[in-house]
């Protein structure tokens, strides 16, 4: 799973699905997520080039100019995203 609190399948759909809201981020209008907000999913709505923070313990921790194609997604327990080019939806974990 993509975090440590998504135990169940429930949790992990309810997400995915977008249950617990989303932010719509583009490059030519809000590119910065809001300070303090969790993400579980981000999908690009287009070729989109981004950056942000992973809370992990391991790993890379910080992506910077990350380039994701049309409708490709990355999981984790992601903060801080800017967009530089693009536009994605990030989904809120809870």
């Amino acid at each position: 799973m993509a975090t440590r609190d998504l135990y169940s399948a429930n949790k992990f759909y309810r997400l995915t699905f977008g249950d617990y809201g989303f932010r719509y981020l583009d490059s030519g209008g809000t590119n910065t997520s809001p300070e303090g907000e969790i993400y579980g999913l981000i999908e690009s709505l287009g070729n989109t080039t981004l950056s942000f923070t992973n809370l992990t313990e391991g790993g890379d921790t910080t992506v910077t100019d990350l380039t994701l194609k049309d409708f490709h997604s990355i999981r984790g327990n992601i903060t801080n995203i800017t967009v530089t080019a693009g536009q994605c939806v990030a989904y809120l974990r809870k």
